[in-house]
C-alpha cells in the first residue's frame, strides 16, 4: 500500500467536535467537522427547532457565494487583476 492509499481500517468520517458555553443570555457554539468549523452564537433559550428552521438554506448559500467569489478570484488571476 502506498503513502497516498486511505488504509482500510482509516475513519471515513471525522466526528464532530463541539464546545459550547452559555454566556449571560447568549450561547456561544463551535462545531468542527473535518475541514469544516463553523461559529455560532444564539440566545441561550434557543431550541433545536428554532435553530433548524434560522439555518435552514445556509449550506447552499454558503456554497453559492463560495462559487462566485472563486469565479471572480479565477477571472482576476487570468487578466491580471485583484491585487497589489
Amino acid at each position: 500500500m502506498s503513502v497516498e492509499e486511505t488504509p482500510a481500517t482509516a475513519a471515513t468520517e471525522h466526528p464532530a467536535v463541539l464546545d459550547v458555553d452559555v454566556v449571560g443570555d447568549r450561547t456561544l457554539a463551535t462545531v468542527e467537522k473535518g475541514d469544516v468549523s463553523l461559529v455560532l452564537e444564539a440566545p441561550a433559550g434557543i431550541s433545536a427547532a428554532e435553530l433548524e428552521a434560522t439555518l435552514a438554506g445556509v449550506p447552499e448559500s454558503i456554497e453559492k457565494t463560495a462559487e462566485r467569489f472563486g469565479a471572480t478570484e479565477t477571472d482576476e488571476s487570468a487578466t491580471g487583476g485583484g491585487g497589489a
